[in-house]
């Protein structure tokens, strides 16, 4: 579980978190939306170790976001960049073995992986549906796949928890779609915690378990979507000044 206590990011005008209460669940896919982006961005920095509140304590499968344990959480909570450069002439398997932990950097690529880490490698690819193509140059992978190859390498440490920013900018609608159904699939059989971002419009929350919803600086509503979309409905209900509403 990731548990937020009165959280707090400053921004230069005022908060874009403030006092924020929640808690994040492993085996379920939570959207957290905003209208600004910066704020909903600043929740998924808040969680996956990307920078430590101002104010609050975050705590992640009972370790605490404090400096000495940045790295600790950063194991905890993979951070997913669908957007990161790929090396388009070596297969989809270096690609994903390049991602390991024992192997990343160049003193890593120097020496054959070991037959286990290969292994490794294509259980993560399996799990993402890669497997079958892994003999394959990236080149030869449509945005979808390139997707499935970045989710695939940040499965090495089994993170209990998975974070995605803003899936439905990355890919074209029908693949962002696609992702969400995988990462909904992925929360549910493994029981992995996912956390994605995107405006309260966003059609991901057709798929969202549950939703944090955002409003200048304050958590407004966080519960399931079929109540927001109701409080979306209901003109003048989404931003109550200075209250929040949970389940």
């Amino acid at each position: 579980m990731i548990e937020l206590l009165g959280v707090g990011v400053p921004r230069r005008d005022g908060w874009l978190m403030h006092r924020v209460c929640a808690r994040i669940l492993r085996g379920e896919l939570s959207v957290v939306c905003s209208v600004d982006p910066a704020e909903r961005l600043a929740l998924l920095d808040a969680i996956s170790g990307g920078a430590v509140p101002k104010e609050g304590r975050v705590w992640v499968s009972g370790v605490p976001l404090v400096s000495g344990r940045v790295a600790r959480v950063r194991q905890l909570v993979a951070r997913i960049d669908l957007v990161a450069p790929l090396v388009e002439r070596r297969s989809v398997l270096w690609n994903c073995l390049s991602r390991h932990p024992r192997l990343g950097g160049l003193n890593g690529l120097f020496r054959f992986p070991r037959a286990s880490e290969r292994r490794d490698a294509t259980q993560a690819l399996t799990r993402v549906g890669l497997q079958p193509r892994s003999s394959e140059p990236v080149s030869a992978l449509d945005p979808l796949d390139r997707a499935r190859l970045r989710l695939a390498r940040s499965l090495w440490r089994d993170p209990e928890f998975l974070v995605v920013a803003e899936p439905e900018s990355a890919l074209r609608a029908e693949d962002a779609s696609a992702c969400m159904d995988l990462l909904k699939r992925l929360s549910r059989e493994e029981r992995v915690g996912v956390v994605v971002s995107g405006p309260p419009s966003s059609v991901m929350l057709q798929r969202a378990d549950r939703v944090l919803d955002l409003s200048e600086g304050l958590l407004v509503f966080d519960g399931v979507p079929a109540d927001f979309l109701r409080r979306l409905e209901t003109p003048g209900r989404r931003v109550p000044r200075g209250t929040w509403q949970t389940r």
